[in-house]
């Protein structure tokens, strides 16, 4: 929404300077105008389907507890990103409670190779026609007070995955969770 404000000034902008032209004008640089912002915001992964398909039936996540481990890919980023390679993972416990250790690029504010590890709650919620895993850290030497955070539920390769953006989309930086085998 922030860009929308700059290309609607933009818009006005324009128009007032070509008041004495026809309306259609000013129609079609509104259309070409919003046209550019879409198309400007858009992410490859979710156009060919790589970050993979939303889970929209609950049948699906009968059984979320367990240990999620770090994806090959995620793994890659991590060690871009100068994490140690085996320190992530989410595990969910049946009583809705959870321990986690996770980067601290999920945090747009620092981004310095160093590992949280946390305890909280988790719970399923529907997002529109998606389910998603919700998450309430608890507050600590972590966090000063309580924070929420969301993961997509999503399949890829048949397989359940839990997945959230850290930085770009159009970067197509994406945590992702498998969960272990029993």
């Amino acid at each position: 929404m922030f860009g929308f404000k700059y290309v609607l000034f933009f818009y006005c902008q324009l128009s007032a300077t070509f008041t004495p032209l026809m309306d259609p004008m000013r129609t079609w640089l509104l259309v070409i105008v919003i046209g550019i912002v879409l198309t400007a915001c858009h992410s490859k992964g979710a156009a060919n389907g790589s970050i993979g398909l939303p889970v929209t039936d609950q049948k699906a996540l009968n059984d979320m507890a367990g240990t999620w481990y770090a994806t090959a890919e995620t793994h890659a980023l991590l060690t871009k990103k100068k994490y140690a390679r085996d320190s992530v993972y989410i595990k969910l416990n049946p009583d809705s409670s959870f321990k986690v250790r996770l980067p601290d690029c999920m945090d747009a504010a620092s981004k310095g190779g160093l590992v949280w590890e946390a305890i909280g709650g988790w719970r399923l919620h529907k997002n529109g026609d998606a389910w998603k895993l919700g998450m309430a850290f608890e507050k600590g030497r972590l966090f000063r007070y309580r924070t929420f955070t969301d993961f997509d539920i999503v399949i890829k390769d048949s397989i359940l995955n839990l997945s959230r953006y850290v930085g770009d989309p159009d970067e197509e930086e994406v945590l992702r969770f498998r969960k272990s085998l029993p």
